[in-house]
């Protein structure tokens, strides 16, 4: 009886050796941009409504780093020149929120951001916080003699943050479309696609392929409003029905973590903007 017990542990063993073996055969997964997007829209730099003084103070600064150049420069360091649009840029206040001038002697700039959303803006390997927006920030405070605060921000809380007077603004790839009314807005500075990134183990290809899948995304994100808002004219029923026909929609607090619920197969897509989604490819690809 010993033997025939040693010989069926000995056999369960060698099982989940060869299970382990062909896990490690699988190799890394390649994560992959579906080609359809979810939705376009444009970011912007937001302010509480009404500030139109500091935002007046930020786009005049921003026009002289893009008539001499410096502006190309940093969107071409963070590979977002594709995406530029701040030709079209302006000061959109919204009707009825009355101009408030910007604070005398003004010698700081805090700028409320999402710590975890590279490329716009993260903590490096050595600890700073660094990204696109907090280049462009950082230049604009240069000029004006401001010391640039980075304010790293739960974004559920960014509206509270900025209404209680914790940040100066909102500047971290910010979405302006379906909000205009909501903030007053320097914009738009970049044009941006909302996307869905699986493995190139899932099978998936195509936004239809995603019915019976989990889907994950940012808590507060456009891409949990393009999946979930309702305006009751029916310009959303494509992207309502779609996420209907999800197993599941999840949300989480930042994208890092979702990109890594993705690579262990804990979800089978992200729903996110296409510059972190690039900057995730490249990152993690390889």
């Amino acid at each position: 009886m010993k033997k025939i017990v040693c010989a069926a542990l000995a056999l369960v063993m060698l099982l989940g050796l060869c299970a382990c073996g062909n896990k490690k055969d699988d190799g890394p997964v390649t994560f992959v941009m579906l080609d359809e997007p979810l939705s376009t829209e444009q970011y912007g730099i937001a302010f509480k409504k009404g500030n139109t003084g500091l935002a007046e103070k930020v786009k005049a600064t921003l026009d002289e780093m893009l008539s001499d150049g410096t502006f190309a420069e940093i969107t071409a360091k963070w590979e977002l020149s594709d995406m530029s649009c701040y030709e079209q840029a302006s000061v959109k206040n919204p009707e009825g929120a009355g101009e408030n001038p910007d604070a005398d002697g003004r010698t700081t700039l805090t700028v409320g951001f999402d710590a975890e959303y590279p490329p716009y803006g993260y903590k490096d390997e050595s600890g700073a916080y660094v990204g696109y927006d907090l280049d462009l920030a950082a230049e604009v405070c240069s000029r004006l003699g401001w010391e640039l605060i980075p304010q790293p921000i739960d974004w559920d809380s960014k509206d509270m943050e900025l209404d209680a007077g914790n940040i100066d603004v909102i500047w971290n790839g910010m979405t302006m479309t379906g909000r205009e009314s909501e903030y007053t807005w320097v914009g738009p500075y970049v044009d941006n696609s909302i996307v869905f990134v699986v493995t190139d183990k899932s099978g998936i290809s195509s936004k239809a392929d995603l019915a019976g899948k989990t889907v994950i995304t940012q808590s507060g994100s456009s891409a949990l409003t393009a999946l979930t808002d309702d305006p009751g004219d029916g310009s959303n029923d494509e992207n309502l029905a779609l996420t209907a026909s999800f197993k599941k929609l999840e949300q989480i607090a930042d994208y890092n973590t979702a990109f890594m619920n993705l690579e262990t197969g804990v979800v089978d897509a992200v729903a996110v903007d296409i510059g972190v989604a690039n900057y995730q490819l490249a990152s993690r690809n390889g």
